[in-house]
């Protein structure tokens, strides 16, 4: 018999009865199905469901699922469900109406967390999923002209304004620009994937972005990073953010515009220049479809008129067969 055998003492029959209840217990409390919402809220953060998403996403709900759970926290599931409840969550969304914004953002936790109830059986339907979004915000206009981005990196440092401008040609979130590395970069194209998403971009290395990218190697840039502050190191996300927003006041242009907003710029000029939405989904890495869902937003009238225009002066500019030989019965006559 082993050494630690003799020194581990034996159970009586009692203690082994009374170990069994103890897990017996135990598991039935575990297993106990929340009642009220704010069980149901406690639970759906120990789930999957929510440890599973990205820390940032999880910092961004945990404060509203907070507010929900101040809110409805005592109500019973049974509650959660009857049709007048529509009336308090309208009530309680609506203490945010002044942002819009704010009010999709409460509306769209409650109904994760009351939907994951609903898929788990604790109660019967959702009443926050009946809620049309408050927030329609038309993107068509809010990207950044090439006269806006050349004034405001006007007024930034060389290794700001390098970045700054790459973003334009990249459409990569500030997140993905920071993190960039060389080698990501090809002759050709930048292959990374979306630190949002997990989806792959191919993003085409233009002749601009092919000339800013240059900027980058005869700076002698050496790090493993392709954008970096001036002591050579990586840049922040939320610090590269804040050089864009000082140099956008410092240029007073482009005012309300940010650095997100040059994503939307990137995509607008793909889409004015001809880009059928499957290669811009590749591109940007968004999901099979999105390009063509978003290209009424990012594609204002007037970005449609202008592409009318060029068009047409392209297709005026091409000789037909018909002025061609206008050309040679004039030529012969002469």
């Amino acid at each position: 018999m082993a050494a630690d055998q003799l020194l581990r003492p034996r159970l009586s029959a009692a203690a082994l009865v009374a170990l069994d209840k103890a897990h017996a217990a135990k598991k039935t409390k575990r297993a106990a199905d929340p009642q009220t919402f704010g069980e149901l809220a406690n639970a759906y953060m120990l789930s999957s469901d929510y440890t599973g998403l990205r820390p940032a996403t999880r910092h961004g709900w945990y404060p509203w699922i907070v507010a929900a759970k101040r809110e409805f926290g005592t109500a019973s599931l049974i509650a959660m469900a009857d049709i007048r409840m529509r009336g308090s969550i309208r009530a309680w969304r609506d203490e945010w109406a002044d942002s819009p914004r704010q009010m999709d953002f409460a509306i769209q936790v409650l109904r994760r967390i009351l939907n994951w109830g609903v898929d788990g059986g604790y109660l019967e339907t959702n009443r926050a999923s009946e809620f049309e979004p408050k927030y329609k915000a038309d993107r068509s206009e809010i990207v950044w002209t090439d006269e806006e981005i050349e004034a405001v990196a006007a007024k930034m440092q060389p290794h700001v304004s390098r970045a700054f401008r790459l973003a334009s040609w990249t459409g990569l979130s500030r997140k993905d620009l920071v993190q960039l590395r060389w080698d990501q970069v090809t002759d050709w194209f930048i292959a990374k994937k979306r630190s949002k998403t997990d989806i792959s971009q191919t993003i085409p290395v233009f002749d601009e972005t092919r000339l800013i990218l240059e900027e980058f190697k005869k700076a002698g840039k050496t790090a493993v990073n392709v954008v970096t502050n001036r002591r050579g190191a990586p840049f922040t996300p939320r610090g590269f953010a804040m050089a864009v927003e000082r140099a956008r006041e410092r240029a007073g242009v482009a005012e309300g515009k940010t650095l997100h907003d040059l994503r939307g710029t990137f995509a607008t000029r793909l889409m004015t220049a001809g880009f059928e939405d499957r290669e811009i989904d590749l591109i940007l890495g968004w999901t099979p479809g999105k390009s063509e869902k978003v290209r009424p937003f990012y594609i204002s009238r007037k970005a449609i008129a202008s592409s009318a225009i060029l068009r047409m002066r392209r297709f005026r500019a091409v000789p037909t067969a018909s002025t061609m030989g206008d050309d040679r019965a004039v030529s012969e006559h002469k």
